[in-house]
C-alpha cells in the first residue's frame, strides 16, 4: 500500500532523464479497476501528483504569506521555513504590503455588484414566465442558505490570492443541496491531462477527521478507524494536528465520449473504497473554478501575489535599506578628538546642558539623510505594481478623485476603472452561473429522488418556505443568465442624483423616487408596475394554452386589455390557431368594448335640457309623432 508522508523538500522531478512515472504506481487507468485494487490504484496516483506537484503547496504558502503578513507555518504539507531565502523577507514583516493593497481594493470593487442568476423564458407563456420567477425565488432561497454570497467573496479572495477559487456543490447528510470552499492546493490535475485546461479526470486530497468521515460512512466504520493518521509537516516548529485525522481522496474521471460509459466517482481511503459511483454520466466536475489570470496552457491560474511578487520583494527592500539608513545616520553624533579632556557624561540631550572641555572642543555632526532617489524610486515600484494590476490608487485608498463632485461625473470616473476588470466581471458572474446551475441540477435530483424539496425564501415580510416546482418544469426549458443586484451607486448623492435624472426623464414618477431614495426595493416597484398587464396576459395565455374562457373585470386596465388582445388576435391569425380560440379573442374584445362604452359618461345637457350645440326642437304637431320618442 502506498503510504502518505509529509513533504520533506526533496521530491522534484529530476532533469536531464524522461519524467517515467513512479514505480509505486499502480494502474493509471484506475476508472477500470474493482476491489481493493482499486483503492490503492486511484490513491497512489493521487499521492504521486501530490508529491510531483509538491511546489504548488510552496508556492500557495508564499503567497498567503505575501498578502497577510504573517507566517504560514503550514499550508496543506508546506512549510514557509523551506523556502529559498530570497523569498524571506530581510524585516520578516513588510512594511507596505501592496499585494495586499491590490487584493482588498479588487474586492471591494466587485462585490460592490453581486450578480444575480435568472431563469428567463424565450417567447414563454403566462404559466412559464410564472414557473421561471419560482425558480428565481427557488434560487435566491438556496444562495440565502447556502451563505453563496458570502463564500463567494471568499472564493474571490482566493481566486486573487492563489490564482482559483474553488467552490464544491454537494449533497448534504439532510438531503438538501451543500456547498464548501475548496483551495486550489487540495486539487490535483496530471499536467498533460490539463494541458488545455479541460482535463478528464481530477484528484481531491481532504483530510477530515476521523470521528467525522466514520458517521458519514458507518458501513466503512472499521476501515476509517484503521486507516493511518495523516499530518500536515514534519518540521521542528510544527508536528501536524493534534486531532485524529486521516487523509481521503476523491477522484472523478469524466466519459471519454457521449456514448461511453466508462465515467467513473470513487471516495477512497488508502486501505478501502468509501463510496464507488460507476457508470458516472455528469459532464463536468463539481467545483465551479473561479480563475483570476488563466495562464496560456495548463489548469491552474495567476494570481495576484505571482503577478507582484518581484515588485513586493523590491519594495521590500528598499524599505528595509530605508529604515537602516534612518537607524544608522539619523541621529545626531559628537565628535571629540581623541585625548581631549571631554566627561562623556556631559554629552547628552539635556536642554541647556554644559559640557567641559579642555583642547579641542566638541564638535555635533548630523549624517547626510537618506537620498531622495530611494523615496522616488519607492513610489514608483508602487505605482508600477497598481498600473500592472489597472487599480486606482485611489480606489484603494477610498478616496475620489479631486474636482469631481457630482453623481455623472463619479459614475463615468467608475466606468472607466470597470472597463479594465471587464474579463474578470465577466468571469465573476459566470461562476454565479455555473453555480446556479449546477445547485439548480443537485436540488431536481434531490427533488425526483425523495418526492420533495423545498427551502427557505427570504423576504421583506419574512421568511417562507418554497418548493421546488418538479411537475411544473416537464418539457420546459429556461435560459440562465445573470444580472447585477445593485442598480444604484452607494454613494447617497450618486444615488440621489440618478434617481432626479430618472424622474427628469419621465421614466419613474416623483412619488415612486421619493420611496426609491429612502429603499431602493427595485423587484417590489416592478412587480407593482407589471401586475395590470400579467393579470390581462395570464387570461389571454389561458385561452390559448387551455381554450379557457373568462371575462374581462371591471378593475382590469381595459385599454391595456383592448391593445393586449389585438396583439394576440394579429399573432396567433398568422400561426392557425384553432377557430374556436381565435373566436374566445373577439369575444374578449367585444366585451371590452362594450365595457367601455357603458363606462362612458353621458353628454352634458344645456340649458332647455338639450345637449349643448342642438337646435330646439320646433312645435311638435298633434298629427305625427314625436320623432325624438320615436328615436
Amino acid at each position: 500500500m502506498p503510504k502518505i508522508t509529509p513533504y520533506s523538500g526533496k521530491d522534484v522531478i529530476k532533469v536531464g532523464k524522461a519524467n517515467e512515472p513512479d514505480p509505486k504506481v499502480r494502474n493509471s487507468r484506475w476508472w477500470l479497476e474493482n476491489g481493493k485494487e482499486l483503492a490503492a490504484s486511484v490513491f497512489s496516483i493521487a499521492d504521486y501528483l501530490r508529491k510531483r506537484q509538491a511546489y504548488r503547496q510552496h508556492q500557495a504558502a508564499l503567497f498567503a504569506r505575501l498578502y497577510s503578513n504573517l507566517p504560514i507555518w503550514s499550508f496543506r504539507g508546506a512549510s514557509l521555513t523551506k523556502l529559498n531565502p530570497q523569498y524571506r523577507f530581510p524585516n520578516e514583516r513588510p512594511t507596505l504590503n501592496v499585494v495586499a493593497m491590490c487584493i482588498d481594493a479588487l474586492i471591494s470593487r466587485m462585490v460592490q455588484s453581486k450578480p444575480k442568476p435568472m431563469f428567463v423564458t424565450n417567447a414563454g407563456k403566462y404559466k412559464q414566465r410564472r414557473l421561471a420567477k419560482k425558480l428565481n425565488r427557488f434560487i435566491d432561497g438556496e444562495f440565502y442558505r447556502c451563505k453563496v454570497y458570502e463564500l463567494g467573496e471568499q472564493v474571490l479572495r482566493d481566486s486573487a490570492t492563489l490564482g482559483d477559487g474553488f467552490l464544491k456543490v454537494v449533497e448534504t447528510d439532510d438531503m438538501k443541496v451543500g456547498v464548501e470552499r475548496k483551495l486550489c492546493t487540495q486539487l490535483f490535475v496530471d499536467e498533460s491531462d490539463g494541458m488545455y485546461g479541460l482535463p478528464q479526470q481530477i484528484h481531491e486530497l481532504e483530510i477530515m477527521d476521523r470521528d467525522v468521515l466514520a458517521g458519514l460512512f458507518p458501513e466503512k466504520k472499521k476501515a476509517v478507524m484503521d486507516a493511518q493518521s495523516a499530518y500536515f509537516d514534519s518540521s521542528a516548529e510544527y508536528q501536524g494536528s493534534i486531532t485524529s485525522q486521516v487523509m481521503v481522496c476523491e477522484s472523478w474521471h469524466l466519459p471519454s465520449t457521449h456514448e461511453s460509459t466508462d465515467g467513473r466517482h470513487v471516495i477512497a481511503l488508502h486501505n478501502d473504497i468509501l463510496s464507488d459511483e460507476k457508470d458516472f454520466d455528469e459532464e463536468d466536475f463539481p467545483f465551479i473554478k473561479m480563475p483570476y489570470a488563466p495562464r496560456t496552457l495548463g489548469y491552474f491560474s495567476q494570481g495576484i501575489p505571482e503577478r507582484l511578487m518581484g515588485i513586493q520583494n523590491e519594495i521590500n527592500r528598499l524599505l528595509y535599506t530605508i529604515q537602516q539608513s534612518l537607524h544608522l545616520c539619523g541621529i545626531p553624533k559628537w565628535m571629540v578628538e581623541d585625548g581631549s579632556k571631554v566627561v562623556s557624561a556631559h554629552i547628552n540631550n539635556m536642554i541647556g546642558g554644559i559640557i567641559k572641555y579642555q583642547g579641542v572642543m566638541p564638535e555635533l555632526k548630523v549624517a547626510q539623510s537618506v537620498p531622495q532617489e530611494l523615496y522616488l524610486q519607492l513610489e514608483r515600484l508602487v505605482q508600477y505594481a497598481f498600473n500592472q494590476e489597472g487599480i486606482s490608487m485611489l480606489a484603494a485608498a477610498s478616496q475620489k478623485p479631486a474636482g469631481l463632485d457630482s453623481g455623472a461625473a463619479l459614475r463615468e470616473y467608475d466606468d472607466l476603472q470597470s472597463d479594465r476588470f471587464a474579463y474578470l466581471s465577466q468571469r465573476y458572474e459566470r461562476w454565479y452561473l455555473d453555480l446556479a446551475n449546477k445547485m439548480f441540477i443537485k436540488a431536481k435530483e434531490i427533488a425526483e429522488r425523495e418526492g420533495k424539496y423545498s427551502t427557505i425564501y427570504p423576504d421583506k415580510k419574512g421568511l417562507f418556505t418554497i418548493d421546488f416546482p418538479k411537475d411544473e418544469l416537464k418539457d420546459t426549458e429556461f435560459v440562465i443568465q445573470a444580472y447585477p443586484v445593485s442598480a444604484f451607486n452607494k454613494h447617497p448623492a450618486s444615488r440621489k442624483q440618478e434617481i432626479i435624472e430618472l424622474m427628469q426623464a419621465g421614466l419613474i414618477e416623483p412619488s415612486e423616487g421619493r420611496r426609491l431614495l429612502d429603499y431602493p426595493d427595485l423587484q417590489q416597484e416592478e412587480d407593482l408596475l407589471n401586475a395590470p398587464e400579467e393579470r390581462i396576459l395570464m387570461v389571454l395565455d389561458e385561452i390559448i394554452d387551455e381554450g379557457e374562457y373568462s371575462p374581462p373585470e371591471p378593475d382590469m386596465d381595459l385599454a391595456l386589455a383592448k391593445k393586449l388582445v389585438l396583439q394576440y388576435q394579429n399573432k396567433y391569425a398568422q400561426e392557425d390557431l384553432e377557430e374556436e380560440k381565435m373566436d374566445l379573442l373577439r369575444n374578449f374584445s367585444q366585451q371590452i368594448d362594450m365595457m367601455q362604452m357603458s363606462a362612458m359618461p353621458p353628454p352634458v345637457m344645456g340649458a332647455q335640457g338639450m345637449a349643448p350645440g342642438n337646435p330646439a326642437p320646433g312645435p311638435v304637431s298633434p298629427m305625427l309623432p314625436n320623432i325624438n320618442q320615436a328615436a
